[in-house]
């Protein structure tokens, strides 16, 4: 039997007074032996110094059995806060254990009202796109909406979480659902957060489709560039060609006129000759120098040209 067990039965009491009254027996001997035996006492002291020294001593001893019997007396609250200690950690277990199975239940009804609320909505998405869907191409006289605009001869092209798509009489026009009739609202089953998430999509399929066109229009640009520069480069080469094209016409034409000039001098040769011989002589001189003068002027006109084409070069 422990220390505990045997404080906290029945006979732990009496077994710790026979323990004091022992302790006491043996304190009380060892006092006598010390105050009989001459080895004990210090020899040469007197009597009365010795019977001083062991009245401090069972002072002291009698000062220890007073402790010893306190120290006893907390044993039993001692063992019954071990006890109540030792319920209160298992009650807290216990709770503990609890606690976890709570959380874990508690985590799947989360769950099933999760899967429940997505069921549903999935549901609800169905019914709405079944009833938005069977309204398309659907005939109205009139439609008049909350701020009291009035379409006529309207034609329902589409229904979206946004609002209806119509054609009428003066055109087509997107009405949301916000300015519809409350009969309308109900019967395509408007909802709001439907309505953001769709608007939220529509922008970033629009953000999409600029960001697309703006890099086509970049790439169509860059071809523009590149087209450009090879019908820069073509236009050059055609500018070069032109100009060798001129300058051959011009020394053509130099060539022209030199061989002219040449024939100049033996038409007024032979003019001469002829008025020295007193002969009748056609004179061509004057022909040839109208033509001379034509290719000059077709020389300077060429030579114009070149100069701005090398310009532009």
């Amino acid at each position: 039997m422990s220390f505990t067990d045997m404080m906290s039965s029945s006979r732990g009491p009496g077994v710790i007074g026979m323990l004091m009254a022992l302790l006491v027996l043996l304190g009380f001997g060892a006092l006598f032996m010390f105050a009989f035996d001459e080895g004990l006492q210090g020899g040469a002291q007197s009597i009365e110094s010795v019977i001083v020294n062991q009245a401090k001593q069972i002072l002291s001893d009698q000062q220890s059995i007073t402790a010893g019997r306190e120290v006893l007396a907390q044993v039993p609250t001692k063992v019954a806060n071990a006890k109540e200690l030792n319920r209160l950690k298992y009650e807290n277990d216990s709770l503990k254990t609890k606690t976890a199975d709570l959380v874990s239940a508690v985590a799947a009804k989360k769950a099933e009202v999760v899967s429940s609320i997505d069921t549903f909505e999935a549901y609800k998405d169905r019914f709405r796109a079944y009833i938005r869907g069977k309204a398309k191409g659907e005939a109205m006289e009139k439609l008049e909406t909350l701020s009291g605009t009035i379409y006529t001869n309207v034609n329902i092209r589409e229904v979206t979480a946004i609002g209806i798509q119509i054609r009428h009489e003066g055109g087509q026009k997107r009405i949301a659902f916000e300015e519809l009739p409350e009969e309308m609202k109900d019967r395509f089953q408007f909802d709001p957060k439907q309505k953001e998430k769709a608007l939220t999509q529509e922008t970033e399929n629009f953000v999409k489709h600029e960001a697309a066109v703006a890099a086509a229009d970049q790439i169509a640009d860059q071809q523009l560039d590149k087209q450009r520069e090879v019908d820069s480069a073509k236009a050059k080469e055609q500018k070069k060609l032109a100009i060798l094209t001129k300058e051959g016409q011009i020394k053509g034409l130099e060539d022209e006129i030199r061989g002219l000039n040449a024939d100049l001098d033996r038409a007024a040769a032979a003019a001469a000759a002829a008025r020295a011989a007193g002969r009748m002589h056609l004179n061509k001189s004057n022909t040839i120098s109208g033509t001379i003068r034509l290719k000059q002027n077709r020389i300077a006109t060429l030579r114009s040209e070149v100069l701005q084409l090398r310009a532009i070069l």
